[in-house]
């Protein structure tokens, strides 16, 4: 059975182990395919603060159950994976935030990943799919996730005019959400040009520019009102700095990128317009209304999926993402 193992940062090795079996309450399943995104890249860059090594990456999976003792309805058929192992016991956990466990550890972060062939995972943690939905659309389920919960958070209306900063994965899938679930306006940020073009091609006004050019658009865009909720998924300093500028009168702020350290935030002004910012990480609860979205057609998977690799070549999937080339947005690891 073969592993996709990040040794260290920026050392990939597909090595070779043993097939697990399923204990009692677990399920055996086979991979399909595996996304890469934002996390498995600050992994492999050695920027994020909650991996250590070695570790298998994986947790945007779709898998194959072969064995299932306590759910046999599943044999046979396509899962969606929960990533999160969560304590059950923690403030948050009792509060129904399984999300932001005290003690919550993440497949492919805290945890070996399911970037391997075959692995065993807690049977609870997987969510069938209908057979008419194709793989590319099902692998997406994960990271829109993450999206949905932030949406969720921000309590965002329909008309308002959303703020987006980043056209990666997560920023284009919120984008997605705003106009095609929530029927709001979606103005996104960015500095790269191609993903910008992304994101006008879903349906978002894409924004470049400095502090002072992007307030003038957001202006324009709202009526002079500026927006109703700020979404920031790119972790930069910047663009979190931007947020308080950027946000309206009795607005929202939603923080979903993880910044590499404190950021200095102006206070003063989200008193002046007493703004609610709030944290958004993971989701809770959110896959079985995450898949009927999918199932309906509000993810545009062609337009995000633009890479496709053999478990294998998962080294050279990361090194094409960390370097930027090739337009690389969504990139799929196809085990079969």
């Amino acid at each position: 059975m073969q592993q996709v193992v990040l040794e260290q940062p920026k050392l990939v090795k597909i090595v070779g182990a043993a097939v697990v079996l399923a204990a009692p309450g677990q399920a055996r399943v086979q991979l399909r395919v595996a996304g890469i995104c934002g996390s498995d890249l600050a992994a492999y860059r050695g920027t994020s603060p909650m991996v250590t090594y070695p570790r298998v990456l994986g947790h945007e999976l779709l898998v194959d159950v072969v064995e299932c003792a306590d759910r046999p309805e599943l044999i046979g058929h396509r899962a969606i994976v929960d990533p999160m192992v969560r304590c059950g016991h923690c403030r948050a956990c009792h509060a129904g935030r399984y999300n932001c466990c005290a003690n919550l550890q993440v497949m492919g972060v805290h945890l070996d990943g399911g970037m391997q062939e075959t692995t065993a995972l807690d049977s609870r943690c997987l969510f069938p799919i209908p057979e008419e939905m194709p793989d590319d659309v099902a692998v997406l389920a994960e990271p829109l996730t993450i999206a949905y919960h932030a949406v969720q958070r921000s309590r965002i209306r329909a008309g308002e005019i959303g703020v987006v900063f980043g056209a990666g994965a997560i920023g284009l899938l919120i984008a997605q959400l705003l106009i095609r679930a929530r029927g709001c306006r979606a103005l996104v940020i960015d500095i790269d040009e191609r993903r910008l073009a992304v994101a006008q091609a879903l349906g978002a006004t894409p924004l470049m520019g400095d502090e002072r050019a992007l307030t003038e658009a957001v202006a324009r865009a709202t009526g002079g009102e500026l927006a109703g909720v700020v979404y920031e998924a790119t972790g930069a300093a910047a663009a979190t700095r931007m947020t308080t500028t950027l946000v309206a009168q009795a607005g929202r702020i939603v923080l979903i990128g993880w910044n590499k350290g404190p950021v200095e935030v102006d206070t003063v002004t989200l008193m002046r317009k007493e703004v609610d910012l709030l944290g958004s990480r993971n989701s809770v609860n959110a896959f079985p209304a995450v898949l009927r979205l999918l199932g309906d057609g509000v993810i545009d998977a062609e337009t995000m999926i633009t890479h496709r690799f053999p478990l294998a070549d998962a080294g050279a999937a990361l090194d094409m993402l960390d370097k930027g080339q090739e337009n690389a947005l969504k990139i799929l690891i196809e085990a079969r």
